[in-house]
C-alpha cells in the first residue's frame, strides 16, 4: 500500500463520519457544543470549505478560491452567534460534498513524488505539522475529525442521540 492510499482512507472515513452530522444539524446549525466553544455547525461547514480552499492555495500554489470567506470562517475567526451574515447552510454544505468530491479525484491522481513536495506557504507555527503534501493531506483528515468532535457537542446540545455507523 502506498502512502497515498492511506490519504485516500483517512479523508474518506473523515468525510464519512462529518457529512452525516452536517447533514442532521440542518435543522438545529446554529446550537453551539459548549458555552466556551462556540464553533456551530453552520461555521464549522464555512471553516472547512475556507481551509479547502487554504489547502489548495499551500500545494498548487493558486490563490485561495474561498479567499472571500476569511473573515466570517478562516482561522482567528470567531463563530456569529446569530448566523445572519452567513450563506446559506444548505448551499455551504452542497458546496463542502463537491469539494470534497474534487479532492478525492485530485488525491487520487497523484504520485509519490507528488506527495514528497513542500508545502507552500505555512502558516506560522505550523511548520512542524504540514511540511511536504503528504502531511498537509494527512493534517486535512484530522483537522475534519477535530471539527468532527465539535460537531458531536452540538449534537449532545441540540438533544440528539449519538449517530451510529
Amino acid at each position: 500500500m502506498h502512502s497515498k492510499d492511506l490519504l485516500l482512507i483517512a479523508n474518506r472515513q473523515a468525510a464519512a463520519v462529518v457529512f452525516p452530522a452536517l447533514e442532521d444539524l440542518k435543522s438545529a446549525p446554529l446550537i453551539s457544543p459548549t458555552p466556551h466553544c462556540p464553533n456551530h455547525a453552520h461555521w464549522i461547514v464555512g471553516h472547512l470549505i475556507f481551509s479547502e480552499g487554504r489547502y489548495r492555495e499551500m500545494t498548487l500554489g493558486v490563490p485561495n478560491p474561498c479567499q472571500s470567506m476569511q473573515a466570517m470562517f478562516g482561522g482567528g475567526s470567531k463563530p456569529c452567534l446569530d448566523g445572519k451574515d452567513y450563506p446559506a447552510y444548505e448551499d455551504l454544505f452542497q458546496k463542502l460534498q463537491s469539494m470534497q468530491e474534487e479532492f478525492l479525484i485530485w488525491v487520487d491522481g497523484l504520485t509519490e513524488a507528488d506527495l514528497d513536495q513542500s508545502i507552500k506557504d505555512v502558516p506560522p507555527q505550523f511548520e512542524l505539522l504540514f511540511g511536504t503534501w503528504r502531511n498537509g493531506l494527512m493534517l486535512r483528515a484530522i483537522h475534519w475529525m477535530q471539527h468532527y468532535g465539535q460537531l458531536t457537542d452540538c449534537r449532545r446540545a441540540a438533544g440528539r442521540p449519538p449517530l451510529i455507523f
